[in-house]
């Protein structure tokens, strides 16, 4: 099963409507923002892992929020983690390095939120996403043991896949998963 696939089960009607309520949108917007949102978290995720230095830094992301999955709804109540903003970017800086303006604009794009509404509905589902990859096995391993290459390469492949099953943001993906530097 897709890492998509996995990461939309732990978003139920009950996770949608909080992210709804949180973002001031109706369910309907919630839900296509997030169908948005995630695929391009991983293809940004996945063009940092790309470098050496940015693998390491998504794969301590991945350690620290093992176990988010666990409890989604009380993660979404409970708002952002205290590590996901900050001065240098916070968790969205770390797992998307260069390249979280370009996921942030494309979510926005994709969805139709605007900005203020865009980053804060990256800062909720990136620790689900994160929890999701804790918990998947990486040829036997699992996240945080894995090498460099099999995580990038993962994201990588995922990325890709899900460019192909949602041709509404597969194109605004494949200009994140081709943009040059890490």
């Amino acid at each position: 099963m897709a890492l998509m696939d996995i990461v939309q089960q732990h978003l139920g009607q009950s996770e949608v409507t909080q992210i709804s309520q949180q973002l001031g949108v109706s369910p309907s917007v919630a839900q296509t923002a997030i169908a948005a949102a995630i695929p391009m978290i991983m293809g940004g995720m996945a063009r940092h892992a790309a470098q050496p230095q940015g693998a390491q830094s998504v794969q301590q992301a991945i350690t620290a929020h093992d176990g988010v999955t666990d409890d989604v709804g009380s993660v979404l109540q409970a708002g952002p983690p205290a590590d996901v903003s900050g001065t240098s970017g916070g968790l969205l800086g770390r797992i998307l390095g260069t390249h979280r303006d370009a996921v942030q604009e494309n979510v926005q794009q994709a969805s139709g939120l605007d900005a203020e509404k865009t980053k804060k509905l990256l800062m909720m589902l990136s620790p689900v996403v994160l929890g999701v990859l804790a918990r998947h096995q990486f040829g036997g391993q699992t996240a945080q043991q894995a090498n460099p290459g099999q995580l990038s390469s993962v994201l990588h492949q995922e990325a890709q896949s899900a460019a192909q099953q949602a041709p509404h943001v597969g194109g605004l993906l494949g200009k994140i998963l081709g943009a040059a530097g890490a």
